[in-house]
């Protein structure tokens, strides 16, 4: 016989949680990381641990068919009654459950992230990049200063890198300069430009070799050579960028391991000084 039983409240977050709106999604994010007994908090705590408004909470929890706050915190006291299986928590202040929460929202972005990655596609971007005539690091907007710390670090590993666009410059004015043998490592996440989808269509008439780092949820990600997913931070300001960030220095990561294994096979290829002066 089918199981008939209703869904457990954090099913019915998991059920509708790409569908909602900026606001309701943080909140239901925040339902689905908090390490807490949600049903200890009412919904006013609730609107202030995650950072969203009290009509906020109204709007979830309606739109999960609770007739309001308090059904859902019975269902959840229930569950948490009915398992077994979970050893009893101590009761955390609304100081240390924010702490927590945080620390939670972290660590499920760097697990999401890294769990979607490919190291092939790495690989093939890092030596790609170590082989490229000339690599451009783009970013716009918000964006900017992830790509402005890419090309800081790279530029220290290897010549040829370029952060674009200039003061003052779009990326269209570099355009004529972008040839085939070039890589482009593009920073691309939320908050994003717009007309970024029609910018990369005209970067890849002249140059295919595409790096993208961009949301994992983003549903207009134009295709790349070399897609390097990442999980979000919440559409809110300040935005967490820690998945970004380590992603990124996974980057540099892999292609200094490049440049050093490359280097190491051209000092074994050199000919000795003995040798040089006897040819």
């Amino acid at each position: 016989m089918p199981d008939k039983r209703p869904l457990s409240f954090l099913d019915r977050v998991r059920a509708i949680l790409t569908d909602l709106p900026a606001s309701e999604r943080r909140l239901a994010q925040f339902a689905l990381d908090f390490p807490g007994d949600l049903s200890s908090y009412n919904a006013s705590e609730l609107a202030s641990l995650a950072q969203v408004s009290n009509a906020t909470v109204t709007r979830l929890i309606r739109r999960l068919d609770y007739a309001n706050y308090e059904a859902a915190r019975r269902q959840i006291r229930t569950e948490k009654a009915d398992d077994t299986l979970l050893s009893p928590s101590p009761q955390l202040s609304v100081g240390e459950a924010s702490l927590q929460s945080h620390l939670q929202d972290g660590y499920n972005k760097l697990s999401n992230t890294y769990r979607h990655l490919s190291h092939s596609v790495l690989q093939e971007a890092s030596q790609a990049i170590r082989g490229a005539r000339q690599i451009w690091v783009l970013g716009l907007q918000a964006n900017y200063f992830l790509a402005g710390h890419f090309y800081w670090h790279l530029s220290k590993l290897m010549p040829g890198v370029r952060l674009i666009p200039g003061a003052g410059q779009t990326v269209c004015e570099y355009l004529a300069d972008i040839q085939h043998q070039d890589v482009v490592i593009i920073f691309n996440l939320h908050p994003r430009a717009e007309g970024m989808p029609a910018l990369m269509l005209r970067l890849e008439t002249r140059c295919a070799n595409i790096v993208l780092i961009t949301d994992q949820d983003y549903k207009e990600r134009p295709k790349s050579r070399w897609p390097l997913p990442c999980q979000p931070g919440s559409e809110q300001t300040p935005d967490n960028a820690l998945a970004a960030a380590s992603l990124s220095h996974l980057l540099l990561s892999e292609i200094a391991n490049v440049c050093n294994a490359l280097d190491r096979d051209e000092s074994k290829q050199a000919p000795s000084p003995a040798e040089t002066v006897f040819e």
